[in-house]
């Protein structure tokens, strides 16, 4: 009698899976309401009866957001930490409009884009002896990060940003950074990565 009820509950249950699979079609990818692609960079909200997504934040779409993933562009930045705010020259890809930021130092960190006046000088700049190749410490007047005011990184921890403005325009960006406490003896660097996506 149990296998009896076990075969009819495995028949009712593949009968009922057949029935939503032919329902479904195959798969349907999400479109905007005027028939163009869903774009990876730009977060909208998916309606899933109708295959439409439209920009999030309308009064008519609370549904589930459509995110694309973090996607590289170039080599990362390295920019060593001290409580003593340091400017760096870095090149921003183009078309990178967000960056990955991951602190791995032992201390929260605060960072912004500053201004610097011309003429810009720079030296190479090194973490423990060894010099970073894509990154150039800037040794002319510049704007400095401040503690209260900019984006704060807590220690040992990572997160995707939007890129600000840069006040500087085109691709070279000077980013300052210092420690709100001494780190200690161990040489540490923000990395910093510019890209697409969240």
């Amino acid at each position: 009698m149990r296998k009896l009820i076990r075969i009819a509950v495995a028949g009712l249950w593949l009968a009922a899976a057949h029935s939503a699979a032919a329902d479904q079609g195959g798969f349907q990818p999400f479109s905007q309401p005027g028939g163009a692609d869903v774009p990876g960079q730009v977060l909208l909200c998916a309606d899933p009866e109708t295959r439409v997504a439209t920009p999030c934040g309308v009064a008519a779409s609370p549904l589930n957001a459509l995110t694309a993933p973090f996607q590289r562009n170039g080599k990362a930045f390295a920019l060593p930490v001290s409580t003593t705010p340091q400017t760096y020259a870095i090149q921003q890809p183009a078309g990178a409009l967000v960056y990955r930021g991951i602190n791995p130092c032992n201390v929260d960190i605060v960072i912004a884009t500053v201004s610097a006046t011309a003429p810009v000088t720079t030296q190479p700049a090194t973490l423990g002896g060894e010099t970073i190749g894509n990154v150039q410490l800037v040794t002319s007047a510049t704007g400095t990060a401040n503690k209260f005011q900019d984006t704060l990184f807590m220690a040992r921890s990572g997160r995707v940003l939007g890129s600000s403005v840069n006040p500087m325009g085109g691709q070279t960006r000077y980013v300052s950074i210092m420690a709100l406490t001494d780190p200690g003896t161990t040489p540490c660097a923000f990395r910093m990565h510019y890209g697409s996506g969240n």
